[in-house]
């Protein structure tokens, strides 16, 4: 089965989902589950219609802002000063997403363990604070293979940190971050970007699914295409009744820039052109059809909706 936008917002489905996204708070009121919300857990839940969603903050890390290299750096200044960043800094949430349907257990990206310092890591921290068991997890779904979304894959002792769940890979992803020839022909520097899925892939590779196209993978998860920030970079389009919403991945790396300036790639893109081309292709259907969307990068608990603001667009976060 194949989903589309445009023929899931239809009839009396697009009635009530577009009446339901007047607002953020309109949404969620008609959530099954109430919202629960804890910076102190590290966990923050709501429903799509029968999938309940909980974030998980990994934590965050702080970043330069020269990763975008093309944009002004005026501008680039002003705007992270107006949004309370240091100088030259800033500061994004790591993100990842665990999902309930049908009794099951369904993680979307790992987050980073230890391998980007101590102010993350948290992911298994905020699954006990939830009382869920990571050997309850059936599936985890990755949107790709970047260390911040690997590297929890594995525990401090190098185990499966989720030892009953398949892992569901773009193969696009898989075979490039397991490549010998492509890490082979990497610097000493970019070798490091392999390190989460090369220490994660023979730990799970007699569990990995692949997939490729759009093609409902899991009950109401349909992947989505958005190359460009990783070769195969691919968001999720979770779909319940006649509600949906859209994890995205790494669409935004810079929530105090890129809403503003879709057009600045970051250094962190494997192609700049391609992720910008996603990027607004994610920004505009999401505006134009009130779409839910979630970030891996995006303010915890990276939930919220994206408008058309003057040129450019802004992101309303969960109040």
């Amino acid at each position: 089965m194949h989903i589309d936008r445009r023929s899931f917002l239809t009839g009396a489905g697009k009635f009530a989902f577009a009446t339901a996204l007047v607002s953020p708070g309109a949404a969620l009121q008609l959530a099954s589950h109430p919202v629960r919300a804890s910076q102190s857990t590290g966990a923050h839940s709501w429903s799509v219609g029968d999938i309940r969603i909980t974030a998980l903050l990994d934590g965050f890390v702080e970043l330069d802002a020269t990763i975008f290299a093309d944009a002004d750096p005026s501008e680039r200044r002003t705007l992270l000063e107006e949004a309370g960043q240091k100088p030259g800094k800033f500061a994004v949430d790591v993100n990842a997403f665990l999902l309930e349907h049908s009794g099951k257990l369904t993680l979307i990206d790992s987050g980073t363990r230890d391998l980007f310092g101590p102010t993350l890591g948290k992911v298994p921290a905020a699954l006990r604070n939830i009382g869920v068991d990571p050997a309850n997890i059936g599936h985890v779904l990755l949107t790709h293979m970047h260390n911040d979304h690997v590297g929890g894959l594995l525990d401090e002792n190098g185990a499966a940190a989720f030892p009953n769940a398949e892992l569901v890979v773009p193969a696009a992803e898989w075979d490039y971050w397991t490549s010998e020839d492509v890490y082979s022909a990497a610097s000493d520097q970019g070798r490091y970007s392999f390190a989460g899925a090369r220490a994660a892939a023979p730990v799970y590779k007699d569990r990995v699914k692949t997939f490729a196209g759009e093609a409902e993978i899991l009950p109401g998860v349909f992947p989505i295409a958005l190359p460009g920030h990783s070769i195969g970079h691919t968001g999720f389009r979770l779909a319940s009744g006649s509600e949906q919403m859209i994890v995205w991945g790494d669409i935004v790396v810079s929530p105090q820039v890129q809403f503003a300036h879709p057009e600045w790639a970051s250094t962190f893109d494997a192609d700049g052109q391609l992720s910008i081309a996603s990027r607004i292709r994610m920004f505009d259907e999401a505006a134009a059809d009130r779409i839910l969307v979630a970030g891996m990068h995006l303010p915890f608990p990276g939930g919220g909706r994206v408008e058309v603001h003057g040129l450019s667009y802004r992101f309303l976060p969960f109040e």
